[in-house]
């Protein structure tokens, strides 16, 4: 099992508790690393491997009843793993931190 550091989980948890965040979020709750790593399929843990050992991180898993997205980041990169293990390096994937603002 990758093993991700606890004092970024901490840090992550602490910016999210004093409301330093400045977009509604809309999630129910802010998942882990480990929860979002036990959503990844066998096909998807290998491939993030390869990622892993280019310096992505796992940032969520995007699922649907029928598919599953795995999205990771290194610095301003982006990278999409689906259910089948393929790694799309040019993703059509827009974060919310980096959606221009909307207009008013």
């Amino acid at each position: 099992m990758l093993a991700f550091p606890k004092e970024a989980l901490k840090m992550q948890t602490q910016v999210l508790n004093n409301g330093l965040l400045s977009f509604e979020d809309r999630r129910v709750s802010q998942a882990h690393a480990n929860e979002h790593w036990d959503r990844l399929t066998t096909a998807q843990r290998f491939a993030f491997y390869t990622l892993a050992k280019l310096g992505y991180q796992l940032l969520f898993v995007r699922q649907t009843p029928t598919t599953s997205t795995a999205i990771a980041k290194q610095e301003d990169q982006l990278a999409t793993i689906d259910d089948e293990g393929d790694i799309d390096f040019n993703p059509d994937v827009v974060l919310r931190e980096r959606r221009p603002p909307r207009k008013q």
